[in-house]
């Protein structure tokens, strides 16, 4: 009879090979969920003007809860034999935005460039173009300062939830966003006697008002 015994050490490892089988902390459910949404809507609204395209997740911009970057964009995908258009959701802000709701503004920009048509400005201001595709979409738009922004409405969530039927638990992976903390001016507060206020980066500024003809005295901001 042959007894086997496991070191601690064996033990170990074996745990540790365990452990990263069991890792659910992964965003590929969320590029297939996103993926197969993208899919979903080209097929459901039969949008025939289509060009390879990719999803990705990542960090972006901290004011952008997706972006669309077409192949023109510099740093674009290829996958060696085709460009791609990219699709991106921003990790920073998963959980505080409708992922499904971002996945099909962004589809809104791949259509209006897969049709040759400008949805959008270099300054990101959506005009019509782009509201006409948002909406087919089935998105409620709204005009902001920047053009036309959209929002999900209950037809639109209904289809994503009865017609799709999403799996919204695959985006519980997400990016903390650290809080930046506002920096006050660098330069130095002087005030007249009649109250008028300058900023100079100067330690030893020296000069009269021209109003009411007194010196400009240093002072501590608040």
């Amino acid at each position: 009879m042959t007894t086997q015994t496991t070191t601690t050490e064996e033990a170990n490892k074996e745990d540790k090979v365990n452990c990263g089988l069991n890792n659910k902390n992964s965003l590929i459910p969320a590029i297939q969920e996103s993926e197969d949404f993208i899919k979903f809507l080209i097929k459901r609204f039969d949008i025939q003007s289509t060009q390879p395209f990719i999803v990705v997740i990542n960090k972006a911009s901290k004011n952008a809860l997706g972006t669309f970057a077409n192949i023109k964009t510099e740093q674009h995908f290829t996958n060696t034999t085709e460009e791609l258009n990219t699709i991106t959701l921003n990790t920073l802000h998963i959980k505080k935005c409708n992922p499904y709701e971002v996945l099909a503004h962004e589809l809104a920009h791949y259509i209006n460039f897969c049709e040759g048509v400008k949805g959008c400005s270099s300054n990101q201001y959506h005009n019509k173009h782009f509201k006409r595709e948002a909406e087919r979409l089935l998105l409620t738009t709204e005009k902001g300062k920047k053009g036309y922004y959209t929002k999900d409405n209950e037809v639109f969530n209904k289809m994503v939830e009865e017609e799709f039927k999403s799996k919204p638990e695959v985006f519980n992976v997400f990016q903390n966003q650290r809080e930046s903390k506002k920096v006050g001016s660098r330069l130095k507060l002087y005030i007249c006697a009649c109250g008028v206020k300058v900023r100079v980066a100067s330690e030893e500024f020296q000069a009269k008002c021209l109003r009411c003809e007194g010196d400009f005295i240093r002072v501590e901001d608040d």
